[in-house]
């Protein structure tokens, strides 16, 4: 009888379709929210974490696992076609959408002139940390900070046989620091998005559907294609 009757107020509303591509945008934002609470749980534990500080992967985490719960409140209000549930999911989004919003502006007017902040890092990592700075070394195959002989770990890192590179680690910490940046404002536009566009549709599937139960309410049974006809020929 509860599917019956959310078919038919599906066929009298004419919402099927809009229903369908409403979850689809709440799988795509909640797939992206996914994305950035991985993000964020591996930042926390990278190496690199030293040059950006843990509140932009805690805020990563934060942000995600929002997105994704109000996905799932979006594609629950779908299946079970309740306007109360939109109102709920709507509400609470447009306030999550507005926080991304600003986030993303923070993100993407950060300036790209990071060298003072790395070095600074580096240089406490030079004297407090050097394994640090010799796994570093490795991973991005560079040696010393901006050149072989700035604060390298080894002191002959250049020349030494386990390493041999001849380039600095300041170039590849920035080219690793703006490829995870173009990341995470790509994702993050993508999810906003379809947030929005998710939004549009909830709030107009929360129309129709509450303008169908009222028709339906005020001449019970007796609509044509009505469910309650259909059981109980």
């Amino acid at each position: 009888m509860a599917n019956d009757f959310g078919e038919y107020l599906d066929r009298l509303a004419g919402n099927q379709t809009m229903r369908l591509l409403h979850m689809t945008m709440n799988g795509i934002a909640g797939a992206a929210g996914i994305f950035f609470i991985v993000t964020g749980v591996i930042s926390l534990f990278d190496m690199y974490k030293v040059f950006g500080g843990s509140t932009v992967p805690i805020f990563y985490i934060v942000i995600g696992s929002l997105v994704t719960l109000i996905s799932l409140i979006g594609i629950a209000g779908s299946i079970k076609r309740s306007q109360y549930v939109f109102g709920t999911y709507s509400g609470i989004l447009t306030l999550l959408v507005v926080v991304q919003i600003i986030g993303l502006l923070v993100v993407w007017l950060r300036p790209f002139d990071v060298e003072d902040k790395f070095s600074n890092v580096w240089e406490k990592m030079y004297e407090n940390d050097p394994d640090s700075i010799r796994y570093i070394e490795k991973d991005l195959k560079c040696c010393g900070f901006t050149s072989p002989v700035d604060m390298p770990v080894p002191a002959n890192c250049s020349v030494k046989k386990k390493f041999g590179f001849v380039r600095g680690c300041l170039k590849p910490l920035e080219h690793e620091w703006r490829h995870s940046r173009h990341m995470v404002l790509w994702v993050g536009a993508a999810m906003v998005g379809a947030q929005i566009v998710a939004l549009g549709m909830g709030a107009e599937l929360a129309r129709r559907y509450k303008n169908a139960r009222e028709g339906y309410q005020r001449v019970p049974g007796h609509m044509e294609g009505s469910p309650l006809i259909r059981n109980t020929a």
